[in-house]
């Protein structure tokens, strides 16, 4: 059992989480802050807003933060935007993301706008499968967007977008190492000749990680570390036919291979296993500017996820299988004038997993849908309605909705609330997968509700929400079946405070969740399996000597787990992380980070170990044309 009290942090979070609302009148005494802007968001609406404008709740990671941060993967970037993040072991194990209490298939995950979420027993979209070299920007909305996103969205949406092309000639080449023998070489190139775009990049992370597992919890584990390498390749080339009309094809791909050790009775400490997992994209797709109100995009895209698992005999689990989505997707944003704004389109989707070899049957499905949106404002209310309506082989028809509505108060502050429903499909592995697989699984509905103050000037946007989610059918996987069963209802409730701006030349990035995941179908209301109830995240940085300084600390309240002998407790914990960046010259620049400072030992699966102290320096050459 892993134990760690942090009372003391616990409250000093959230009186420093809460003091945000009382930066009104200081960042008021700062001009120079408030001349900048906030970022830009698409995901909200499904096209280009000003963060602050956005009614559900978004948070922004851009390239220039991935940068700073010196993070090499991106589950460790997730963190930042109150994401809890678990995971089996070091980089490249297994592991789960949740937002708001709900995680794996609840929480739907697109690269470039195609569904990443494999359609095994896992539901999950392989993040830790994902290196930062290769990623422009991502954005996370936090809270059931079903009726934007479809199928998966009940907690929220990671949208993920892929570097593209420039039209100035622009180059890198970096060098990262560090701890544990980690090394990461990228190299990336973009630019235009004539009326194409061209973009290519590729990268090389390797890291002989931790002893994943932890032979004093769990029996016959290896206590070997488990080393993880990744091989990332992405590239782009957009053609511009004519002013606003173009044509691209995009192409990502992410080739992991890990060492991981079983236990139990069919291990042994000397057993050293080792998986691959592959992500493929590939999308081809066409901009258009129809009329000078009406933006359309189609695209074409097809997607799978590969694992291959080796040298472990613990049958049926062993062997090579493949998930895949096909994509057909037609997406319209049509400004109507006076600060209104319609969006709608079609989508179908082919979803599907076959065995390569092993024992999991092939099983295919069709899912289609049509949506539509309205938002725009009218003497300080803003209104935005979605509608979506899925049909997906196995289910009947499903529609959901998300009215969301804001009133400006004045100074800067907006209140805001919202109701939406939502529906997930079990993926195919839910339902068919040898062994536990259960397919009179039923699909999980919700529904959603959000009320909250923002105040938001210049660079500043502070926000405080309440929230709550009610489920019924939610699914889980029952050891006493060994097959995944549905939860007859659940709720998440709780409040939610974000911050994000830049305040005395300070930038700064914070959120504090207190939330109560629980399964309302048993007495008492027990708290679901490893949702932690508080997350806090803080990160700031400061420039000083044209250096750049950042600190961030993340904090996590207990979680319980399936333990060796029965239920036990993960402790809470809270690990501080440091940068430091700047400039060696013209073209070349340096970062370091040292990751878990003061060697924080905790776990976020009961049984597996995570990283301790690590140090870590890159260079990066980055030539001017």
């Amino acid at each position: 059992m892993v134990h760690s009290s942090q009372p003391i942090f616990f409250r000093t979070a959230l009186a420093a989480a809460i003091s945000l609302v009382g930066l009104n009148a200081q960042a008021q005494t700062a001009p120079a802050d408030a001349t900048t802007l906030p970022p830009v968001v698409v995901s909200a609406t499904g096209y280009p807003q000003p963060l602050a404008d956005a009614l559900p709740g978004v948070s922004v990671i851009t390239r220039e933060q991935i940068e700073q941060s010196g993070a090499q993967n991106l589950t460790t970037l997730l963190q930042v935007a109150g994401v809890q993040v678990t995971s089996n072991g070091g980089p490249g194990q297994s592991g789960n993301v949740y937002v708001r209490g709900f995680g794996g298939p609840d929480v739907l995950v697109l690269l470039d706008g195609v569904p990443m979420n494999a359609q095994d027993a896992t539901g999950v979209a392989y993040l830790n499968n994902f290196t930062t070299d290769q990623i422009q920007r991502i954005e996370i909305i936090r809270g059931n967007v079903s009726a934007i996103y479809g199928s998966g969205a009940i907690g929220g949406v990671v949208l993920i977008t892929t570097r593209a092309g420039s039209k100035k000639p622009q180059a890198s080449i970096s060098v990262t190492a560090g701890s544990r023998n980690t090394a990461t070489v990228s190299a990336n190139a973009s630019g235009q000749v004539g009326n194409t775009a061209l973009q290519a990049g590729v990268s090389r992370y390797t890291t002989q990680g931790v002893s994943a597992i932890n032979p004093a919890q769990l029996s016959n584990a290896n206590p070997n570390n488990n080393g993880y390498g990744n091989t990332t390749m992405n590239g782009s080339i957009v053609q511009t036919l004519a002013p606003g009309q173009s044509l691209g094809l995009r192409a990502f791909s992410s080739k992991g291979r890990a060492s991981y050790d079983s236990y139990g009775a069919y291990a042994s400490p000397t057993d050293t296993n080792l998986s691959s997992t592959s992500q493929d994209l590939y999308q081809l797709f066409s901009d258009n500017q129809l009329t000078a109100a009406w933006k359309s995009h189609l695209s074409v895209s097809q997607q799978s996820t590969t694992n291959t698992t080796e040298n472990f005999s613990a049958y049926p689990y062993s062997g090579t299988y493949r998930t895949r989505v096909q994509q057909l997707l037609w997406r319209n944003v049509v400004q109507l004038g006076s600060g209104w704004t319609a969006t709608g389109g079609l989508e179908w989707q082919s979803q599907g997993i076959s065995s390569i070899t092993g024992s999991i049957p092939s099983r295919d499905r069709q899912a289609k849908a049509a949506f539509v949106g309205l938002d725009g404002s009218v003497n300080g209310n803003e209104f935005q309605l979605n509608l979506r309506h899925d049909a997906i082989d196995g289910y009947s028809g499903q529609n959901t909705g998300y009215f969301g509505y804001g009133r400006e108060l004045g100074s800067g502050f907006k209140a805001i609330a919202s109701y939406s429903t939502a529906f997930n499909a079990a993926p195919l592995g839910y339902l068919y997968a040898p062994y536990y697989g259960n397919a009179n699984l039923k699909a999980e509905k919700a529904h959603s509700v959000e009320a909250g103050l923002q105040w938001s000037q210049g660079a500043n946007v502070l926000r405080a929400t309440l929230f709550q989610t009610k489920a019924t059918d939610q699914w889980q996987y029952d050891f006493t079946t060994s097959t995944f069963q549905n939860i007859a209802s659940s709720r998440t409730r709780g409040l939610e405070l974000t911050g994000r701006g830049a305040w005395k030349g300070w930038a700064y990035d914070a959120n504090l969740t207190l939330q109560q995941p629980v399964n309302t179908s048993l007495p008492g209301d027990p708290t679901l399996q490893r949702r932690a109830r508080s997350l806090a995240n803080v990160s700031v940085n400061h420039e000083l000597a044209s250096v750049l300084y950042g600190a961030a600390v993340h904090y996590s309240g207990p979680r319980w787990d399936n333990g060796s002998t029965g239920r036990v407790t993960l402790g809470s914990y809270t690990t501080v992380d440091l940068t430091a960046s700047g400039a060696v010259s013209k073209d070349w620049s340096w970062n370091a980070r040292v990751q878990n400072l003061f060697n924080k030992k905790y776990q976020t699966v009961y049984g597996y170990n995570r990283e301790p102290l690590g140090v870590f320096v890159g260079l990066t050459w980055r030539p001017a044309f």
